[in-house]
């Protein structure tokens, strides 16, 4: 007959479910970061997730309580329950915490205001869309002053439902001449380049994306982005696109955050100095996601909605990542760079205005702030006509976009730029309101001079993005020097 392992084994098991359950317990309590350091980086090595390991944990747990109940050791089994339950709650508290990161169900303020809203004293911030009582002129603008090229665009983002045609079509009743599109990537580049460049050579100019995770982990891996850049433009490439995850989020062979001014990375940047082509790099965030996501957050609808996006508490800091972008600029003067989005400054143009005056070699497009800009339309007009030969105009096209209105179509984005631009119409939505939410407030135009509208919506692109010709004269005459 079958005997019954001894106390000692009961136990060990009991002492094991234990153990494993405390190291569960710390691991869900800790950051769920690696680079955070918690306890959860040294679990690693057992299971892939916190998931895995409560599997284990609840095996054993099964186990543990058989052979409880087999001994009859009530106090124990109840104990293994009361342990149980306690994992089962922390592990559920981290999953509520995950996918609600912003969560206060145990705030009691919280609590006060979901009262508030069921006693009808309040509402959910959500459903607050007022409807402007305000009677003023609107003037209409269907077309740019001049012939427009839009220097920050994402056909990689674009909607499939938009073909190469109907974003021609958009363009020319907008008045814009060109567009660049900075989807360069290795497989993106040559489609967009066999498709909409193919079909309309003269109104897409193409800039090329370098894998910068690539660059950094692999042992030739800068070498192999310097050659990718010049395949690019030996295709035509015009220019370099960095996305903002460059400072961010590429790591290196030894999984560190790489910062922006990496100097493993000068041979890219003298590269594009050397073939002319400036460097159109997105560097940080807007200050605000880099603070907490609650009531003082003027972006704090749009933090909510896409969580992810916060920076709050993670390093690097926005200054410090502007700060590695500067070291950039300087390190490379033969090389153009134009700073994304305002360089990310679009809330303190004083400090745009100081960059600009530092570095002659950088620029700024206006992509997807007309919403800052145009809160200060003072500050925001006297910032355009002092620094007109540095401004480029762009608008972030891409993503969001639609074939057919009530949405916002390829039209309807660029006539809200150029309305923005050349009217001094007040308290209108500003590009691709209701489909972003960058902030509750709406803009006032800027109504430029012609002489500023000119070198912003073209002359200053002219001047520093190569043609295909000169960017492939450049790039023979490299290939004719002897190798040091």
């Amino acid at each position: 007959m079958y005997r019954i392992p001894p106390a000692p084994l009961v136990q060990g098991v009991f002492a094991s479910a234990l153990l494993l359950t405390n190291t569960l317990v710390s691991a869900l309590a800790a950051p769920s970061s690696v680079d955070a350091g918690g306890p959860l980086a040294r679990l690693g090595t057992y299971a892939q997730s916190p998931k895995t390991l409560a599997l284990i944990a609840a095996a054993i747990f099964v186990v543990a309580g058989i052979w409880l109940a087999i001994r009859r050791r009530k106090g124990l089994l109840l104990a293994l329950v009361g342990v149980a339950l306690l994992a089962a709650t922390a592990l559920g508290v981290r999953e509520f915490r995950q996918r609600y990161p912003h969560q206060a169900v145990f705030n009691l303020e919280r609590l006060g205001d979901s009262a508030a809203v069921l006693l009808g004293t309040d509402m959910r911030l959500s459903r607050y869309q007022p409807e402007s009582l305000l009677v003023v002129e609107r003037e209409k603008r269907e077309r740019a002053a001049y012939p427009a090229i839009d220097v920050h665009f994402h056909l990689e983002s674009l909607d499939s439902s938009i073909m190469p045609e109907r974003l021609v079509q958009a363009m020319d009743a907008a008045g814009i001449a060109q567009v660049v599109n900075l989807g360069g990537t290795p497989g993106d580049f040559e489609r967009f380049a066999s498709t909409f460049t193919a079909r309309y050579p003269d109104r897409f100019i193409m800039f090329v994306k370098p894998d910068f995770g690539a660059a950094l982990k692999r042992r030739d891996g800068v070498a192999e982005q310097v050659k990718w850049v010049e395949r690019a433009a030996a295709m035509g490439a015009r220019g370099i696109k960095v996305s903002k995850s460059l400072g961010m989020g590429q790591r290196d062979s030894d999984g560190r955050i790489a910062p922006v001014d990496d100097p493993r990375l000068d041979p890219i940047w003298a590269k594009a100095g050397e073939l002319g082509m400036p460097v159109l790099i997105h560097t940080s965030d807007t200050p605000a996601f880099f603070k907490a996501a609650d009531g003082r957050n003027e972006r704090y609808e749009e933090i909510i909605s896409s969580p992810e996006w916060s920076r709050y508490g993670k390093p690097p800091s926005h200054e410090e990542l502007l700060a590695q972008r500067d070291h950039v600029i300087a390190r490379h003067p033969e090389t153009i760079f134009i700073g994304a989005h305002m360089g990310m400054s679009e809330d303190n143009l004083a400090e745009v205005a100081a960059r600009l005056d530092r570095y002659p070699n950088y620029y700024v497009d206006m992509a997807a702030v007309a919403h800052a800009l145009g809160r200060q339309p003072v500050t925001a007009r006297r910032f355009f006509i002092k620094y007109q030969d540095r401004i480029l105009f762009s608008t972030d096209g891409g993503y969001g976009l639609v074939n057919q209105e009530p949405g916002w179509t390829p039209e309807r984005l660029f006539r809200s730029y150029i309305e923005f631009l050349e009217t001094a119409n007040e308290y209108v939505e500003y590009p691709m309101w209701g489909a972003h939410s960058q902030g509750r407030w709406r803009i006032y135009g800027l109504s430029l001079p012609d002489e500023v509208l000119e070198k912003v919506y073209v002359r200053n692109a002219e001047r520093i993005i190569p043609t295909a010709a000169a960017v492939a004269e450049r790039l023979a005459g490299a290939a004719a020097e002897p190798a040091p």
